[in-house]
């Protein structure tokens, strides 16, 4: 079991700069003051020993997360990470995509990113007083009935604890001073917290469970990314994922255009081992017909082209086909329905039925001074998310983490099998950015915990 931490132990550092527009960057100096923390406003952050304060009045552009990281870098490769204040980006529209790719390319950085000022200003004296935890997870010691264990249980949850003291691992553990300190035994940084400001005493403490536990989050997370390393993944790491380079390099030499559809765009997903519905194309009535009854009834049917809209953007699909007459059918009305003709070249995509889960999309972009990015939308997520390209392994994660059941009876998404599409989907662009523009994976269905979770729909653009 880990040795507690305290804050004796713990590295202080005694000053910090602030950067912020003006109202709030002379508060948060008045508040930082009043817990005897010394504060300055400057208008960039110099090399010193100072933790970094950072607020900004909206969600950073490309280019300014790219002149950012910079000073996030420098702060985290010194152990104190910047800590930065910035609203969460709103819409789904390309402005919002590239707000969401730069907070994140600031967090891979290094960044502790806050979405809450309290959160933020708790964060910067967990950093000064305390040091820097070793991650987000938090327990917290309180007796029964007090205020601190209500709100503790109300914000219970992964992350979080209300009652330490198992074996379990801990990074900080929160309690309330006027009741003592927990004993030594129990592992993690020991953190006092208080309601309010009036009922400190003077010394060292954070204020407001919420707060409290969010500087906690944020803080910790930002060390699990100075642990991995910052940035993305290197891109020697996708030796781990053994491609099919044989397949990879036929798939590569038949392509021409500008832009290849779902059936292609998938061949080469699956040689670098994207688990993909199992497909094939069928140019005649017959062929399809072959092809169900080889995949199993019941069977999903496309047309086939590489100009054809994505799914969620109106290309026709013929679902639940379930007989060899129905496949004919098919054939023939998804064809009509796109508008294609016989000089189009008739020919259909037959798949599997997918398995029941949650829909997200996907896109993987190149973005100006930030590079490959992946950007997941989740529906019923607060927002976009989105982290630099190739993803490493924690990054694949948490962006995996913002799928959520969509009903308190459904299971729980296979968040690790989509941690693994998403990973080796974003090593495929970096290694092929010089044929490829932009991956677009429209429909990923993420089944159940223990379920298959794979590409249903894909399109490619080349260079």
């Amino acid at each position: 079991m880990a040795q507690a931490r305290s804050a004796a132990s713990a590295h202080t550092a005694p000053h910090v700069q602030v950067i912020a527009p003006a109202p709030l960057g002379a508060t948060a100096i008045e508040a930082l003051a009043a817990r005897g923390i010394t504060a300055r406003s400057v208008a960039e952050p110099n090399v010193s020993d100072d933790v970094i304060a950072w607020a900004l009045e909206a969600p950073p552009t490309v280019a300014a997360a790219a002149h950012l990281a910079t000073a996030c870098a420098r702060a985290a490769a010194a152990g104190r990470p910047l800590c930065l204040c910035a609203p969460a980006p709103r819409g789904t529209g390309r402005p919002a995509l590239e707000r969401a790719a730069a907070l994140a390319y600031l967090r891979a950085h290094g960044a502790a990113l806050a979405h809450d000022v309290d959160a933020w200003l708790e964060a910067v004296v967990l950093l000064v007083r305390f040091g820097l935890p070793d991650g987000p997870r938090a327990a917290v010691i309180a007796p029964a009935g007090s205020w601190l264990e209500a709100q503790a249980a109300a914000l219970a949850g992964e992350d979080v604890r209300p009652v330490a003291g198992t074996d379990e691992p801990t990074d900080v553990v929160l309690y309330d001073p006027a009741l003592g300190p927990p004993p030594r035994s129990t592992p993690g940084l020991h953190v006092p917290v208080v309601a309010r400001g009036e009922l400190g005493d003077g010394s060292a403490t954070l204020l407001g469970a919420r707060a409290a536990l969010g500087a906690v989050a944020l803080l910790g997370r930002a060390a699990e990314r100075i642990a991995v390393g910052l940035g993305p993944a290197p891109r020697t790491a996708a030796a781990e994922l053994a491609v099919d380079q044989e397949r990879l390099q036929r798939q590569l030499a038949k392509l021409a255009g500008t832009r290849i559809g779902d059936h292609e765009t998938k061949v080469l997903l699956a040689a670098y081992g994207v688990p993909i519905t199992r497909q094939a194309v069928a140019t005649t009535p017959s062929a399809a017909v072959k092809l169900a009854r080889r995949a199993g009834y019941p069977v999903e049917i496309k047309p086939w082209g590489h100009d054809l809209a994505t799914e969620p953007a109106g290309c026709p699909v013929e679902r639940n086909i379930t007989s060899d007459a129905l496949v004919r059918q098919a054939f023939a009305s998804v064809l009509a329905a796109a508008g294609k003709g016989a000089a189009d070249g008739n020919a259909v995509i037959v798949r599997e039925t997918p398995p029941p889960g949650r829909d997200v999309l996907v896109h993987l972009l190149e973005l100006p001074a930030l590079g490959w990015t992946v950007v997941l939308d989740a529906p019923g997520a607060p927002g976009l998310a989105a982290a630099p390209a190739p993803l490493r392994l924690v990054d694949a994660e948490a962006l995996a983490a913002h799928v959520v059941a969509s009903r308190a009876s459904d299971p729980e998404p296979d968040r690790s099998g989509l941690a693994n599409v998403l990973r080796r989907a974003s090593h495929l662009v970096v290694d092929l950015e010089e044929r490829l523009a932009s991956l677009e994976l429209p429909r990923i269905v993420v089944g159940g915990r223990g379920a298959r979770t794979l590409v249903v729909d894909a399109a490619a653009t080349l260079r």
